[in-house]
C-alpha cells in the first residue's frame, strides 16, 4: 500500500481533505494538526488520566463540524496504553431519527463483544457465550440465529454488521421489536455485559473506555432529552468508562442541569477562534487552521491570499474549512489547470454556494435574531438561538468567558438587508 502523502496537484487536493472523513488510525498520525490548547482535548485527557474511576461517564459536545470525531479518535489513541478503547459509531449503527436508550445499549454491547474478542486477552469463554446467548435469544431473528450457530471466529463480525444495517434501515417494526425485547430484559443484558467488563479489566490490566460518537447528530431534540434525562440511569449502568457525545443545543436547555447532575463530567470542545471577542485577529487560531491545509497539501496549490480567506470564512469549523477548500479546488482546476493555484476568487465562489444554503434555510425569526446579535446584542438563550447554534449560522467560542458570533459566511446576508432591519429597529 502506497504511504499517505500530501496532495501534489488539484485532483489529489480535491480527494485528500474530505469533510465526511474524520482522521483516525494512519490518517490521524499523518495529517493531524495540533489545535490551540483552549480548543483542544488536553484538559479532558488530563481528567481521564488522573481520575482513578473504572466507570465514570462523560458528556462530550461541540459544534457540528468542529472536529469532535477526530479529537475523540486522538483521545482514544492517547489512552490506549492504559485502556481497552471501544469506538461506537452511533451514526452508522442506529437510526438517529429514532433512538432509545435500549437501542443504544444493544449496539454498545455488540461492539464491546467484538472488541473483547479482538483484544488478544484470554477471556472467560463462558462470559462471552453468556452475552452472545442473550443476543441470540432476545434480539436476533431466526435467520440471524442460524448464522450465529454456524459461524465461528471473525465471521461473527459479518453477522453483527448485517444486524446493524437492518437496525438502521429496516422498517420501524424491527426497531420497535428489538427495543421492546431489550427494555423487557435490560437488567439481564447489563448483568452479562458487566461480567464481561470485569473479566476484560481483570485479565488485561487495563480499564475499558467506550467512546459513543455520533449522538450529537440526533435530529429530534425531544429524543435527545429523553435519552439523557429519562434514560440516564441506563446510560450510567455499564461498569466501564464511557464518553457520550451530545448535541450542543442540549447545553442551552433547562434539561441540561438535570443531565449535568446525573453525569459526573461534561466537556465542550471549543471552536478554534479566527478572531477575538473584540474582532481583532486571533493569530494562534489562524495559524492552526492554516496548518490543517499545510499538513495535507503541497505548497503552491493555494495562493497565500486564498488560504487566508478560507480561514476567515470557515469560522473555525474544520469541516467548513475543508468543504470550502474542496469546492474552491473544483473551480480552480477548470480555470488554472491541475497545478492551480487556487485564488481568492474561487474561494469566494465556494462561499457564495454555501451562503445560498443559508439563504434558503433561514427563517424570518432567525434572521431577526442574527441581526440583533450581529449588532452587538447579548446572547439570550431561546428556542431560536438554539436553532441558530444547531444550523451553524451562530457560532460559540470560548476565551475564558463564552461569546457568540454570526458565521462569517452568513454575515453578507444580513448586510443585504441592513436598510430593512434598520427601519424595523
Amino acid at each position: 500500500m502506497e504511504p499517505l502523502r500530501k496532495a501534489e496537484n488539484l485532483i489529489e487536493a480535491y480527494d485528500l481533505p474530505r469533510p465526511d472523513r474524520p482522521l483516525e488510525g494512519e490518517w490521524l498520525a499523518r495529517f493531524y494538526a495540533e489545535r490551540p490548547q483552549e480548543s483542544s482535548i488536553t484538559y479532558l485527557l488530563d481528567e481521564l488520566s488522573f481520575d482513578s474511576s473504572d466507570d465514570d461517564k462523560t458528556i462530550f459536545t461541540g459544534h457540528r463540524g468542529s472536529g469532535k470525531t477526530t479529537e475523540l479518535a486522538r483521545l482514544g489513541e492517547k489512552l490506549e496504553s492504559t485502556h481497552t478503547v471501544v469506538l461506537v459509531n452511533a451514526e452508522g449503527l442506529l437510526n438517529l431519527g429514532d433512538v432509545d436508550y435500549a437501542d443504544l445499549l444493544v449496539v454498545l454491547g455488540l461492539r464491546v463483544f467484538q472488541e473483547a474478542r479482538r483484544s488478544g486477552v484470554r477471556l472467560d469463554e463462558a462470559k462471552l457465550d453468556d452475552l452472545l446467548f442473550w443476543y441470540r435469544t432476545r434480539i436476533f431473528e431466526e435467520g440471524e440465529r442460524g448464522n450465529l450457530e454456524s459461524e465461528v471466529g471473525g465471521e461473527l463480525d459479518a453477522v453483527f454488521a448485517k444486524f446493524s444495517v437492518k437496525l438502521t434501515t429496516d422498517a420501524p417494526y424491527r426497531r420497535e421489536r428489538v427495543r421492546a425485547e431489550a427494555q423487557a430484559h435490560l437488567s439481564d443484558l447489563l448483568e452479562r455485559l458487566n461480567a464481561l467488563f470485569e473479566d476484560l479489566q481483570a485479565k488485561s490490566g487495563r480499564r475499558t473506555l467506550v467512546i459513543v460518537d455520533g449522538l450529537e447528530k440526533m435530529y429530534d431534540q425531544s429524543q435527545v432529552r429523553d435519552l439523557f434525562c429519562q434514560g440516564a440511569n441506563v446510560l450510567l449502568a455499564p461498569r466501564c468508562r464511557i464518553i457520550y457525545t451530545v448535541p450542543l443545543a442540549l447545553y442551552h436547555t433547562n434539561d441540561f442541569a438535570q443531565v449535568r447532575m446525573a453525569f459526573p463530567r461534561s466537556f465542550a470542545l471549543a471552536n478554534i477562534k479566527t478572531v477575538e471577542r473584540d474582532g481583532s485577529p486571533c493569530l494562534e487560531g489562524r495559524e492552526a487552521l492554516l496548518e490543517v491545509l499545510n499538513c495535507r497539501l503541497m505548497p503552491g496549490l493555494f495562493s497565500p491570499e486564498a488560504a487566508e480567506r478560507l480561514v476567515e470564512l470557515c469560522g473555525g469549523l474544520l469541516k467548513e474549512l475543508i468543504g470550502l477548500a474542496r469546492d474552491a479546488v473544483l473551480r480552480a482546476r477548470r480555470l488554472h489547470g491541475e497545478q492551480g493555484p487556487v485564488q481568492p476568487d474561487e474561494v469566494e465562489r465556494a462561499a457564495l454556494q454555501l451562503r445560498n444554503t443559508y439563504r434558503a434555510g433561514l427563517t424570518e425569526q432567525q434572521y431577526q435574531e442574527l441581526w440583533r446579535l450581529y449588532n452587538g446584542g447579548s446572547f439570550v438563550n431561546s428556542e431560536v438561538a438554539r436553532q441558530l447554534l444547531h444550523n451553524l449560522s451562530l457560532l460559540e467560542y470560548d476565551g475564558g468567558r463564552a461569546w457568540w458570533a454570526v458565521h462569517p459566511v452568513v454575515r453578507p446576508l444580513l448586510e443585504e438587508r441592513r436598510d430593512e432591519f434598520s427601519k424595523l429597529a
